[in-house]
């Protein structure tokens, strides 16, 4: 996971809130976020102790939706639909293998024939080679 942007079928939903308080995570779901969204910009152990991207993530885009869903639904969210959606098992059955070259129709329409959601494939160049950095569901 990068991140949970929650939208709206209506509006885009960027009214966030930066003053709304971020309670740390405790125990079990700790573990379980860790699997799934880890921490890159810091040791696993300062990431679970400090949190620092997790709250940013959270008042950055989970307090647009605080009136619906409060922050440990916004996590369970973020973790359940990583679970529903496991990208790189819908590309390894559509024939798409890291190291190969394919183009971003090919992996948006191996995406989109699972999910019926148009990807959002972001890529940028890696020395001289364009690379797929992140794919946006």
């Amino acid at each position: 996971i990068h991140g949970l942007w929650p939208d709206h079928t209506s509006f885009v939903m960027y009214e966030f809130n930066p003053l709304l308080a971020y309670c740390l995570l405790q125990d079990n779901i700790l573990t379980e976020l860790d699997a799934r969204w880890p921490q890159l910009t810091s040791t696993k152990i300062i990431g679970l102790q400090f949190q620092r991207f997790w709250e940013y993530e959270y008042r950055k885009h989970g307090t647009c939706c605080a009136d619906v869903f409060n922050q440990s639904m916004y996590f369970d969210i973020s973790m359940k639909l990583t679970d529903s959606i496991d990208l790189l098992k819908i590309l390894r059955t559509k024939g798409i293998k890291p190291g190969y070259t394919y183009t971003g129709d090919q992996i948006s329409r191996a995406i989109k024939s699972v999910t019926q959601n148009n990807p959002n494939p972001k890529c940028t160049y890696i020395g001289r080679r364009l690379g797929l950095i992140e794919i946006g569901i």
